[in-house]
């Protein structure tokens, strides 16, 4: 009962009287519904093609069902300065059957669901609190290979003291992620457990600092493969200070510090220093310092990096800079030195009929030396972006040592199932398998071991120079670039891949309104992969009287590659037109064609796109045409024509 009391004594001090008349649209005693909205959704759609393969007919069936309803709600309790609570839930159900004349059939069912409840405590007083709970369910498909059932909650809190001498923030999060693949029975999970504090603070108008502590708890368990967890707390440091009342000189620091232990234990150090001034006579000068140090069990690097930028500003048409920037890194079995010293000229300046010249040139020299014995090279986190295949970067690599990961470090992609190695010369080359677990267009981190040369030295020049001239308010442009990479002292290089590079770019285009046309040709004459390549491009949009939208967008580009016998054409163009009856009503018409010649890579594919929607009150109907026509190196044909209806009812109070 005292506790009671007390409650209510600190609600009565909290809150003024008149804050008890809100506006909610419903009311269920101290309950009061403040928003409501969501949608409605049913559609189907049913498709039918024909396939050609290798001389043999096949033909598809599509059906297509799917709904669904989705509601958001806002809430508060007696008060919304008191209690306010939002609730989020929807579920989407699908179902898709592809019947085939001679192939097995496929059947999917495809639901996703989902829950989330937040609720926040006193949301505009210096003290809140905050929680919430997520529920996520889901069942589809990989790329039409692989049934995926996954499951995942999540929940925390957030505490916050907002006041003018110290603002601090700590919170939990928890979330616990389930999927499985139904065909091949494989499983993955995972736990991550973060809590969180911080702290900032401002000494004067001039400076800001926080300082952030975060606590990681992640565990991994996946198919036929060892439970992997790591546990880390990292230390993040960041400051900024002003030496002017205008801010146009600065510093700021950031140092961050982490001590993990678990299947990957290390220590780890980083700070990074940055010092900004504006001098008299249009003069800058920028500065910074760097500092890496981990330390694993098996490796130890340390890592030192200072640079220096001086520019000035000669009135508004010539920008000069010239920079220096130096490397250090000691390793457990190498040695490395990097110096860089270069210069960069820009020059802009109006000229007659509306013309705008720019005139831009850098130069970079770079002094690469390293020191080692002759040993197998550990490599660690190699990031590369994988859709079909990537090469790795380095020769001589030991194929039995490659293990790839996702970005967390702990998800190891399996070899067979989830990708293939091939073998190009010295280099290794991985292929992403479709229907595994690396996603399309995603990021992987390869570890490996490769013997190499252990002390080598050569130096860089790299030229870049381009001019840009416009007239009649960028009515025409013309334009040239070229870039320029060479190597000097070269000792003991031989495994490495080093670029010699000479292109030429030329190229013009002419603007009319919203309509862009131009030709481009590229000399790119390199000692790893030479082409010359000429592109014409074409891109025009617009409206008419607010009825008629537009674009167009096309390109034409022939490569003429050395090594292959034929010249590599593509061409393509996408159109997309709109038509506005009345606020309520329209209807778009999507066409696209794409081509392409060559060695073993003939294809022709031709696609449309129709979809006339309507308002009626509430309701949103919609209904369309799908269909393509694809024929790929002459034997491997697929036309396919599908059709379409959707319903959507929006509701919102």
């Amino acid at each position: 009962m005292r506790y009671f009391k007390i409650f209510i004594v600190s609600l009565v001090l909290f809150y003024p009287m008149e804050c008890f008349s809100q506006q909610s649209i419903l009311q269920l005693g101290l309950w009061n519904i403040s928003a409501l909205s969501g949608d409605l959704k049913i559609g189907g759609l049913y498709g039918q093609g024909d396939i050609n393969t290798y001389g043999i007919h096949n033909r598809v069936h599509t059906y297509n069902y799917y709904g669904g309803i989705m509601v958001n709600s806002s809430s508060y309790l007696w008060n919304p300065n008191f209690l306010t609570v939002n609730i989020d839930g929807g579920y989407y159900p699908e179902s898709r059957q592809d019947l085939y004349l001679v192939s097995p059939n496929i059947y999917n069912v495809i639901n996703t669901s989902k829950l989330h409840l937040g609720a926040t405590l006193f949301p505009k007083k210096a003290i809140t609190l905050s929680t919430h709970l997520n529920f996520d369910n889901s069942y589809d498909s990989r790329e039409n290979l692989t049934d995926i059932r996954t499951n995942s909650k999540s929940y925390g809190g957030m505490f916050s003291y907002r006041n003018k001498f110290l603002p601090v923030t700590f919170g939990f999060d928890r979330n616990d992620w389930d999927s499985r693949e139904i065909l091949t029975g494989r499983s993955f999970s995972f736990i991550q457990k973060n809590a969180y504090g911080r702290a900032t603070k401002s000494f004067s108008k001039r400076d800001k600092n926080e300082l952030l502590y975060t606590h990681n708890d992640y565990s991994r368990q996946d198919y036929n493969l060892a439970a992997v967890r790591n546990i880390s707390d990292n230390l993040e440091l960041q400051n900024g200070f002003f030496f002017d009342s205008a801010r146009r000189s600065q510093f700021n620091s950031t140092i961050f510090g982490t001590i993990q232990k678990g299947y990957d234990s290390f220590k780890q150090v980083r700070t990074n220093e940055n010092f900004y001034y504006k001098l008299p006579f249009n003069f800058t000068f920028n500065a910074g310092y760097g500092y890496y140090n981990i330390v694993r069990s098996n490796e130890t690097m340390q890592q030192h990096s200072v640079n220096g930028i001086l520019g000035h500003q000669l009135f508004e048409s010539l920008h000069s800079s010239i920079m220096y920037e130096y490397v250090n890194a000691l390793e457990s079995s190498y040695h490395e030195t990097s110096n860089k010293v270069g210069f960069d000229l820009n020059y802009t300046k109006k000229t007659f009929a509306h013309g705008l010249l720019n005139i831009q040139y850098t130069y970079n020299r770079v002094f690469e030396k390293r020191t080692s014995s002759d040993v197998s090279l550990n490599i660690n986190n190699e990031e590369y972006t994988i859709s079909d295949r990537v090469m790795l970067n380095r020769p001589y690599i030991m194929a039995s040592s490659i293990v790839v990961k996702d970005v967390t470090g702990t998800t190891i992609y399996q070899q067979g199932l989830d990708y293939v190695l091939t073998f190009i010369g010295n280099f290794i080359e991985i292929q992403r398998y479709p229907g595994g677990l690396i996603p399309d267009n995603g990021k992987i981190y390869v570890f490996y071991t490769a013997n190499q040369p252990g002390s080598y030295q050569y130096d860089i020049n790299l030229n870049n120079f381009s001019i840009n001239y416009s007239i009649f308010n960028r009515f025409m442009d013309v334009y040239f670039k070229t870039n320029r990479s060479d190597y000097d002292h070269i000792q003991n290089a031989d495994n490495l891949l080093l670029n010699y590079l000479t292109e030429d770019i030329y190229g013009s285009c002419i603007r009319i309104k919203s309509a862009t046309v131009g030709a481009e040709y590229d000399n790119y004459q390199s000692n790893l992969v030479p082409y010359k390549m000429m592109r014409y491009f074409l891109t025009w949009q617009g409206k008419y009287k607010e009825k008629i939208l537009f674009s167009l967008n096309a390109n034409w580009r022939d490569y003429k590659i050395p090594t292959e016998e034929t010249h590599r054409i593509y061409k393509d163009i996408n159109g997309m037109f709109t038509y506005a009856f009345n606020r309520k009503s329209k209807l778009d018409f999507n066409v696209g064609y794409q081509s392409q010649r060559g060695n073993q890579i003939n294809l022709d594919l031709f696609s449309t796109r129709t979809k006339y929607s309507r308002i009626i009150k509430q309701l949103t109907f919609s209904a369309g045409i799908d269909s393509y026509e694809r024929v790929y190196l002459d034997n491997q044909k697929t036309d396919y024509i599908g059709v379409y209806i959707q319903v959507i009812k929006k509701f919102k109070y």
